[in-house]
């Protein structure tokens, strides 16, 4: 799975040993050293945008580096952010509410949680996905104590916001 630094690719597009991703110029020199190297992973990949060595995100930044970057790219290629942390989500979520938009992020301590606008009961279905590594439509619904029908269109939702696969008739809840 395609794994981008940011930590790396900030210290090498901005400055060495420089931890924050503020300002619109450096999220726009961050996010073309991405964009140079996602022509070289196929479609329909899992990109993990990795903010481990991430100290600080601003809005303008999380604009820059998410918000174009799944505009651009997320219709072919799903992406997991790993290593948020609150205040990184905080940033984040204010960037895709604004586009409408949602995506897979991984905490540090390895919790998944889905960022930006989402249903209440579209986000009960991906906590549902979590708890094991794959389910059947029916064994979410029984999670979730409504009929396969009615899981459905839930699962469906996940599906077209591109934060879970599905292979055969098992979903997978994204993460890195």
């Amino acid at each position: 799975m395609p794994r981008f630094d940011l930590g790396t690719i900030l210290q090498d597009a901005v400055a060495r040993e420089y931890g924050d991703l503020v300002t619109r110029p450096t999220g726009r020199a961050v996010r073309s050293s991405v964009e140079e190297m996602l022509p070289q992973q196929q479609d329909g990949n899992t990109v993990v945008i990795d903010f481990s060595q991430v100290r600080c995100l601003d809005i303008s930044c999380a604009d820059e580096v998410v918000g174009k970057l799944l505009l651009q790219y997320g219709q072919g290629r799903h992406f997991v952010l790993s290593g948020v942390t609150e205040a990184h989500c905080e940033s984040i979520s204010q960037v895709l509410e604004r586009h409408g938009m949602t995506v897979v992020a991984q905490s540090r301590d390895g919790s998944l949680q889905v960022l930006g606008p989402l249903d209440e009961p579209v986000r009960r279905a991906f906590v549902a996905l979590q708890q094991s590594d794959a389910s059947a439509a029916s064994d979410v619904a029984d999670r979730l104590a409504l009929t396969t029908e009615a899981a459905q269109p839930l699962l469906d939702e996940l599906l077209t916001r591109r934060l879970v696969v599905r292979e055969a008739d098992q979903f997978k809840a994204l993460s890195a």
